[in-house]
């Protein structure tokens, strides 16, 4: 076992102010690691999928999951992302050119409203709707377990109207680093 260490840090001065900031997390009893590049066309293309029994590239086990990382490379198009949970809940979001998102599992066991709870990875961690979300309750089990993340490359409207984007054999496509730890 190992602990993985992400550091994040922003540095920025503003009218002669710094306004830095600084942000850490260990996580421990990390087990395995996948870090992979992809190259994701302008098709929706699975990049990380949960499922218990069929392990392997790409592939995970949703309790085990602590911390996703996906960086777009592309210093041109923005990568959309799909997550689903499984109530069949998505939520699309637009990772820019050269950004990162990250997605964290539950990774301590811990005392919540009185029961000992352990880490749950990526269960019962994402809802979507197309109205406002209420009455998510105190133990979080009407969340949906996050079963899969697509992508597919964006173009710019002038690539959507030419062709070029959108049929999945144009030229816009995005480099992507998928960083995965799991206990």
């Amino acid at each position: 076992m190992a602990n993985l260490k992400i550091e994040i840090r922003e540095s920025i001065v503003l009218n002669e102010n710094s306004y830095d900031s600084y942000n850490k997390q260990t996580l421990a009893g990390i087990n395995n690691v996948s870090k992979r590049v992809l190259t994701v066309p302008t098709t929706e293309s699975v990049l990380i999928s949960m499922d218990d029994t069929n392990i392997g590239a790409g592939t995970f086990k949703e309790e085990d999951v602590r911390y996703i990382r996906i960086t777009n490379q592309s210093t041109e198009y923005p990568l959309l992302l799909t997550l689903k949970n499984e109530n069949n809940n998505e939520y699309i979001y637009k990772l820019d050119k050269e950004s990162t998102f990250i997605y964290s599992g539950e990774a301590d066991t811990k005392e919540i409203f009185g029961t000992s709870r352990s880490g749950s990875g990526v269960i019962n961690s994402t809802d979507a709707s197309d109205n406002a979300i209420t009455g998510v309750d105190t133990s979080f089990e009407n969340l949906g377990d996050l079963v899969n993340i697509t992508g597919m490359a964006s173009g710019s409207t002038a690539d959507l109207i030419s062709g070029s984007a959108g049929s999945g054999s144009g030229d816009v496509r995005c480099p992507v680093e998928l960083f995965i730890a799991s206990i």
